[in-house]
């Protein structure tokens, strides 16, 4: 198995997801499963971030309809079905089905007629990047699929490949990140690029809760539960 990687990005204006997530650059998503056959498509995602960007998101998921998953078509098709599974202040987790129609050139469906039944979908999203990642056997036409991308892109939308690796380049987006509470990313994310987790660390803990305005005590106990988390999780993938 190999994976092969890529990624779209909208035209500003051109996709109400691809632009509530451009406006709000905390707001990050990944697939918890994409499911294809050749006549229907369906597939949950996991949104976190800002509570007012999720709403935005998932307005537009909903409103958007397919077409988010279609290249070059509007509306929301047949049978188009939306469903929010769970929600609170800091995640969505979002259900979407539909099906398949002649005017909807479908990332999955255009995998499913180029390379064959078998191959495994993972997405993730962050501002105005759409990622996908493809699992596919190793003798799979996968230059027919890239054709076949570029085809039904239209031109408010860019196509960039990004790799083809062995199926660990895979395995690791498919897993998306793990589930932390909003506050405890963002403390984390912070920690990280403020050099907290260097070897001398760069920033103290009450130089880093200074910055961010944050008692020290809060900031403490956001990185030990997002550290506990991470661990956890760690672990949990190892058995």
């Amino acid at each position: 198995m190999r994976a092969f990687a890529f990624a779209l990005e909208h035209e500003p204006g051109a996709d109400p997801v691809s632009d509530a997530f451009r406006e709000d650059p905390d707001l990050y998503a990944h697939s918890l499963s994409c499911n294809v056959t050749p006549d229907h498509f369906w597939r949950v995602d996991r949104l976190v971030g800002p509570t007012a960007g999720l709403e935005a998101a998932t307005a537009a998921f909903e409103s958007r309809g397919r077409a988010v998953d279609c290249l070059g078509v509007e509306g929301p098709g047949a049978e188009f079905r939306f469903e929010l599974l769970h929600r609170d202040p800091t995640s969505r987790v979002l259900f979407a089905s539909w099906a398949r129609t002649d005017g909807c050139g479908s990332i999955p469906h255009l995998a499913l007629d180029h390379l064959g039944p078998g191959v495994l979908f993972a997405t993730e999203r962050r501002e105005a990047r759409y990622e996908w990642r493809v699992l596919l056997p190793d003798d799979a036409g996968l230059g027919r699929l890239y054709d076949a991308l570029q085809a039904a892109s239209g031109d408010d939308v860019s196509l960039d490949l990004r790799q083809v690796t062995d199926e660990s380049g895979w395995l690791g987006a498919y897993s998306g990140r793990p589930a932390l509470p909003y506050a405890q990313y963002e403390t984390m994310r912070a920690a990280v690029e403020r050099g907290y987790y260097e070897t001398p660390r760069e920033i103290t803990v009450g130089e880093l809760a200074e910055e961010l305005d944050t008692p020290r005590s809060t900031l403490s106990y956001r990185l030990r539960r997002a550290e506990a988390e991470l661990a956890n999780s760690f672990v949990r993938g190892e058995r």
